[in-house]
């Protein structure tokens, strides 16, 4: 008796979520769905960059290959929200920032534990 009101409201409440996400694309010009296929696309060719990165780093071969595929995979989101989006609020672009020096933190901490050889990256 109790399941269904609560099924209900799950799923009140996920059509509502996703109609809220749905409208960014209206409000802002950006396809929600097409942002998360970039930013959810792009994570196994940021590994494939990222494992190439330190094996070229050990072998003293020249890194440029790599680290141009790990900065198109880590800017692309970004360049898509930015060339497609209009009227977005200021607070994005701080976000935005905050998120890609994080990341760039973690990579380069990530990198240095590799080539350590020390274990967990993470």
């Amino acid at each position: 008796m109790l399941a269904k009101p609560i099924a209900t409201w799950l799923w009140v409440d996920w059509q509502s979520y996703l109609n809220w996400m749905l409208q960014f694309g209206d409000n802002y010009g950006v396809n929600p769905v097409i942002f998360a296929l970039l930013y959810f696309g792009t994570i196994p060719f940021s590994l494939l960059g990222f494992s190439w990165l330190v094996r070229n780093l050990r072998q003293g071969k020249p890194i440029q290959g790599p680290l141009f595929l790990i900065f198109i995979c880590y800017i692309g989101t970004y360049i898509y929200l930015f060339w497609a989006g209009h009227d977005i609020p200021p607070w994005v672009y701080g976000i935005v920032v905050l998120v890609m020096s994080y990341t760039a933190y973690l990579s380069v901490k990530k990198i240095r534990t590799a080539l350590r050889g020390t274990g967990d990256p993470t």
